[in-house]
């Protein structure tokens, strides 16, 4: 097996495992008479580690030059976390998971920078393309077997297969050969934190922070309690999360074709979000299970291409050498959304017991997010035309 399909073996387990019981985990809780806002807050301190560490964890990897050992301690710590849930499958256990699951997550850039670190900038966002989905794949498997298998195993079977995920991706990350580090003049700090007067690179965090969030605070959490409230069963619960996470991991390849290319981020990104704005109203207006299956393409095509068009639009202008620092940043912003959405979703819902307010607090956050890509991108062409 090549170094390229072993390290992407690596990423789908490792999604694997972070994922593989999070269709459940709100109905799970919910119905162990855990409140709904601290259920938000269980989700949503998954993004709040990465958050405060990812920059810590980017700058090291630009000083030390190498990848690897993050990946290594990323997968083992991913599958302490389930080892958690098996032995305290609480509120308060699910929250302290979450946490180690966070800091698993925060070494998600070692894994892209890994792979994206010899490619040229033309050649940057097809490599995210593939690393996205892969990573999906891995999400798509984990939701295939908690759709499967979840009805008659419950919640144990979910984390003991998150704990062989991570272990297997554990194991295979060992056998990774990085190449030697040929650079004897490390950069300074000072240096790589040089990359935050990039106002590129802020702009496309706020808006993946935006993308991510709603992804947490929607299909990842209170989407499924709203399939739950209309009767849904747990397989269809499953159908639901495994048809999102199939149109998103197609819309990350879509994303790097020549035809996407042409047609360019400024367009895809603004209706990406329009659509996503829609796919919140929809989920809590249709009154049937079966209609909210299909629903949920219209969450992953879209989040596919906004997700990997900012990955790749925040980095573009950033030198290698310093491209973990940059991530650091990015991914760190976009945890913000991850905690905040599903934190103020979660709060909305409980204040007024209806979920309207926490999917319609959504859509305006996505209609915000297309009018600023719009206008940026409007104003980056008017400045081209001016420039000639």
């Amino acid at each position: 097996m090549s170094q390229t399909a072993r390290l992407l073996l690596v990423i789908g387990l490792f999604w694997f495992t972070q994922y593989v019981y999070v269709p459940y985990t709100t109905p799970f809780l919910l119905a162990q008479k855990v409140s709904a806002d601290f259920v938000g807050l269980v989700v949503g301190f998954y993004g709040a580690i990465p958050f405060f560490t990812r920059l810590f964890v980017g700058i090291f990897s630009d000083k030390i030059g190498y990848y690897k050992p993050m990946i290594i301690v990323g997968c083992a710590s991913a599958a302490v976390a389930s080892i958690i849930r098996l032995y305290l499958p609480t509120g308060m256990g699910f929250l302290i998971a979450n946490i180690i699951s966070g800091f698993s997550s925060s070494m998600w850039m070692c894994f892209i920078l890994f792979h994206t670190k010899t490619l040229t900038k033309e050649n940057l966002q097809k490599g995210m393309g593939y690393v996205l989905a892969a990573c999906n794949g891995g999400i798509l498997l984990g939701f295939f077997a908690s759709a499967t298998l979840y009805e008659h195993f419950g919640m144990f079977l979910m984390c003991l297969l998150s704990v062989s995920g991570g272990t297997i991706s554990t194991i295979i990350s060992l056998s990774l050969k990085e190449p030697p580090n040929n650079n004897i003049n490390p950069p300074k700090v000072s240096e790589l934190l040089h990359v935050a007067y990039n106002k590129r690179l802020w702009f496309f965090s706020v808006i993946g922070m935006i993308q991510q969030g709603i992804l947490m605070g929607t299909a990842m959490s209170f989407s499924n309690e709203v399939a739950h409230s209309l009767g849904a069963s747990a397989w269809q619960i499953g159908i639901m999360t495994m048809t999102m996470t199939a149109s998103y991991t197609a819309s990350n390849l879509l994303s790097s074709t020549h035809t996407a290319i042409k047609i360019g981020p400024g367009i895809l990104m603004t209706l990406s979000q329009i659509c996503m704005a829609l796919y919140c109203v929809l989920m809590v207006t249709v009154d049937s299970v079966y209609a909210l299956i299909p629903i949920q393409i219209l969450l992953g095509t879209t989040g596919g291409f906004v997700f990997s068009w900012c990955s790749a639009e925040a980095l573009s202008q950033i030198e290698s050498y310093r491209r973990s620092t940059a991530l650091g940043i990015f991914q760190s912003m976009f945890a913000i959304g991850m905690t905040a959405v599903p934190i103020v979703a979660g709060y909305l819902f409980a204040q007024t017991s209806s979920l309207n307010s926490a999917f319609f607090f959504q859509a305006l956050l996505a209609i915000a997010g297309a009018l600023a890509t719009a206008i940026y991108y409007a104003r980056r062409r008017h400045h081209k035309r001016t420039a000639k």
